[in-house]
């Protein structure tokens, strides 16, 4: 197996290497006692969330060079029976695993290993009227927001972030990433110098007490130049600094380029809980916003706190606006809204993540077939609406020739779970 590289400057560039998760059955393991604790406002029909994100996955294949499932890194990365000791140890650690099941876990196979701490472990040694009591508890609950792999790590450039969830129910999702990154054939020739933020190695030391939250959906890698990060109710302003002091000193040693990073000061509510779910990059001059927060003369005008990293010490500039203060740092995008001209659209819209598009290449766009206003909004800017199936039926389409293309998702069950095509994705490498 060739060695990943790790290549992230644009959020448009070409998708070459993508790390997706297949919903599997942790989702089928969650219950209405434990929704709201998961983050999930519904239950999903498993077999439908599966059928969905396989045509995603297929689409996906149709422009990049490898699309990638965190299961089967996560199998790799604990091949070896030291370092899934190692694993257990740490997760007991993190989560105050009891010693039973450490010892269950310790005795499964590598594969079963990572399956099991993902999908969960039901209680076996007790009758089930008991569940009541326990609260629907588990041995070892499940997690399927990993469908949402975006959050727990990022590429930046040629370094990555092992980020800190704000929520407990996605504390575990870090630390299989931060395995993977650093045990897995295929990336362990990484430096330790290229982990720009984490979290997760001081608290397992006991070096902090409480880690600082910051979240892969709050992370938009503008260009080779230029990052924005949102300030959110899953990102703290303390988290942000922190990345950008790591971001200051890499530049200084000539290992990242990175000069500008642009805080976006999110209201803290759950419709906007990442700055991904109001506005994504989806070409070279095109960018998909949510219209009350980025209007010049919107109440809700989001502000932001311009970084320059190449100052000896970090100097915060306010800024009016986001689109403002990129064309200041030579990005000047055309704004398309999610949901139209229409208020009640854009509103009903941006909350099944009509904002979050993914791009595979400049102007190759996913997003959800329920947001219709927003395929009209992109179909006036010239974009080729497009059925993920009609796509996948058609191998003589060229997502690469030049057109504009949205790909619309089945999205029944994948959009009850809130979160859009951007949330599902993780690139490692894109090509300019």
């Amino acid at each position: 197996m060739e060695p990943i590289q790790l290549s992230v400057f644009s959020e448009i560039d070409r998708l070459k290497q993508v790390v997706i998760h297949h919903p599997g059955p942790e989702v089928d393991l969650m219950v209405p006692a434990i929704m709201e604790k998961l983050l999930f406002d519904d239950i999903l029909h498993g077999e439908q969330a599966r059928e969905e994100h396989a045509l995603f996955r297929a689409a996906l294949g149709r422009v990049a060079e490898e699309v990638l499932d965190i299961q089967d890194l996560f199998v790799e990365a604990l091949a070896k029976e030291g370092t899934k000791l190692a694993f257990i140890e740490d997760l007991r650690r993190l989560v105050n695993l009891s010693d039973a099941t450490c010892n269950l876990l310790r005795e499964m196979s590598s594969e079963a290993c990572a399956r099991s701490v993902i999908s969960g472990i039901q209680w076996d040694d007790i009758p089930n009227h008991t569940h009541w009591q326990r609260g629907f508890e588990y041995r070892l609950r499940p997690i399927p927001n990993l469908l949402f792999m975006r959050d727990p790590a990022a590429v930046l450039g040629t370094a990555y972030s092992i980020n800190s969830m704000a929520t407990w129910a996605r504390e575990r999702e870090p630390l299989i990433l931060s395995y993977v990154f650093r045990h897995h054939p295929r990336l362990k020739h990484l430096p330790k110098r290229a982990r720009l933020f984490d979290q997760v190695t001081p608290l397992l030391k006991n070096e902090i007490r409480a880690p600082l939250a910051m979240e892969g959906g709050d992370m938009l890698v503008m260009n080779h130049k230029v990052l924005a990060i949102g300030c959110s109710e899953r990102t703290s302003a303390d988290a942000v600094h922190h990345l950008a002091e790591s971001l200051r000193d890499h530049y200084r040693r000539g290992e990242t380029g990175f000069e500008h990073l642009l805080m976006v000061l999110m209201p803290p509510i759950r419709s906007a809980m990442h700055l991904d779910t109001v506005f994504t990059r989806t070409s070279e001059d095109e960018c998909l916003i949510y219209p009350p927060f980025f209007g010049s003369r919107s109440r809700e005008l989001l502000n932001v706190m311009s970084i320059d990293l190449r100052n000896d010490e970090l100097r915060f500039t306010t800024q009016p606006s986001l689109l403002k203060t990129l064309r200041q740092v030579g990005i000047d995008l055309k704004p398309i809204a999610c949901g139209g001209n229409d208020y009640v659209k854009q509103q009903r819209e941006q909350w099944t993540d009509g904002a979050n598009a993914f791009a595979m290449a400049p102007g190759v766009i996913f997003s959800y077939s329920r947001n219709i206003a927003t395929a009209s909004e992109l179909d006036r800017h010239g974009y080729r609406v497009l059925p993920v199936k009609q796509l996948l039926a058609d191998p003589f389409i060229d997502l690469l020739d030049g057109r504009k293309y949205v790909i619309q998702l089945e999205c029944g069950e994948l959009s009850r779970a809130r979160g859009g095509p951007r949330c599902m994705t993780m690139p490692l490498s894109r090509v300019s």
